[in-house]
């Protein structure tokens, strides 16, 4: 009895051995935003990560304070991303952790020539989260890098901020990868980028980014580009506009050209249905939108009373969306981009018709695909009256 309590204590013992490939925090160096651009010899890239300064992070310490910038970048060119990426380590010492990345943004001339590299790149790294954010630079990737992050820490949470708050399209790496495995459109923030020399930051110019549209895809490259007003309505009919922390809010005007009558509609509320039909000249698309607004603004000489202009106010909301839903799918099928992915919504509920259209899907949709776009708003309240 004493010998079999003496082996079950040593089995015990056995699996309190101690980690054997165990990496301190204080060896690694963490890549929250990574920025890749064409490099400057065809068939090359141009990678730049940006990474956490530890000791410049430390609590109660404010971006901009004398120790300086609590990010750094570095920039490497080489013949793919990965080897880019050994080029970086090689002057780092600490080794580089992909598991963190937060914010990934191409340039322009990159996501034109095709962002293929990247997708099958990410589609091999085990550690990419698939949840990180994607987007489009309008010139060079690596300038939205040195983005003055005055709200901030570093400049990939404005990123990140940017697809969790706007009005706009928060795309990610996973979402490009099933859009691209479907043969499918997509779009992703169009950033913005400027310098306000007016205003410093550690005694340079403050470099601001913002969000100006959406970039579009069809397969891996860029074949378009939509305005804020288009990139909301897109993004209103795509289903993506729920659940956004800020609000769309439409301003609507009557008797233009008397300079009478306007009213802002903030939407608290905002859904889509997306349905197919087969038609003897084939499917035909019904995209309904449906919102609850409460108006905030109402100015109209003639009266004061917004009730009295309701259905006014509602049939100009409708008319506006309406026509900023067309027109923003119109561009999407001028750049062959299916961004709604109706050709999935088809091929889900009528296999045999799609089986049909599957090859050629791309230019089906720009020359003939027939999408009908209804609104249905209703007004909920009309703020306080006198």
């Amino acid at each position: 009895m004493k010998l079999l309590r003496l082996g079950m204590a040593l089995l015990l013992l056995f699996s309190l051995t101690g980690c054997w490939s165990k990496l301190e925090l204080d060896e690694l160096t963490f890549i929250f935003g990574m920025y890749i651009d064409a490099g400057p010899e065809p068939g090359t890239v141009e990678l730049s990560i940006s990474t956490p300064l530890p000791n410049r992070l430390a609590s109660g310490t404010q971006p901009g304070t004398a120790q300086g910038k609590s990010y750094s970048t570095v920039t490497k060119t080489a013949h793919s991303i990965t080897d880019a990426i050994i080029l970086i380590q090689k002057d780092l010492s600490r080794r580089l952790e992909i598991s963190h990345i937060k914010a990934i943004v191409i340039g322009k001339e990159y996501a034109a020539n095709g962002i293929h590299e990247l997708l099958e790149w990410c589609k091999r790294q085990p550690e990419i989260p698939m949840g990180s954010y994607i987007m489009a630079a309008p010139g060079k990737a690596k300038e939205i890098a040195g983005l003055s992050a005055i709200f901030e820490q570093l400049p990939s949470q404005v990123l990140r901020n940017f697809s969790e708050l706007n009005l706009t399209y928060a795309t990610t790496v996973r979402d490009c990868l099933l859009a691209e495995s479907n043969n499918m459109g997509y779009a992703m923030n169009h950033l913005s980028f400027g310098v306000n020399k007016d205003e410093k930051e550690q005694g340079e110019p403050v470099k601001w980014a913002g969000v100006q549209g959406v970039m579009l895809f069809n397969g891996t490259k860029m074949t378009g580009t939509l305005n804020s007003d288009e990139s909301r309505a897109l993004s209103w009919a795509a289903g993506d506009l729920s659940g956004h922390v800020t609000l769309p809010m439409y301003t609507v005007m009557w008797n233009e050209q008397e300079s009478k009558g306007k009213a802002s509609a903030l939407f608290y509320s905002d859904t889509v249905s997306r349905k197919v039909r087969i038609t003897a000249d084939g499917p035909v698309f019904h995209i309904r939108l449906k919102g609850k607004a409460s108006i905030t603004l109402f100015d109209d000489n003639n009266t004061d009373e917004a009730v009295d202009h309701s259905n006014l106010i509602r049939r100009k909301l409708e008319e506006r969306i309406t026509s900023e839903v067309k027109e923003a799918l119109e561009h999407t099928r001028e750049a062959g981009a299916d961004v709604l992915q109706l050709g999935m919504l088809l091929e889900w509920n009528h296999p045999r018709e799609w089986k049909k259209l599957k090859e050629r899907w791309s230019d089906y949709y720009a020359d003939r695909a027939e999408i009908i776009v209804t609104t249905d708003i209703r007004i909920v309240d009309f703020g306080a009256s006198k």
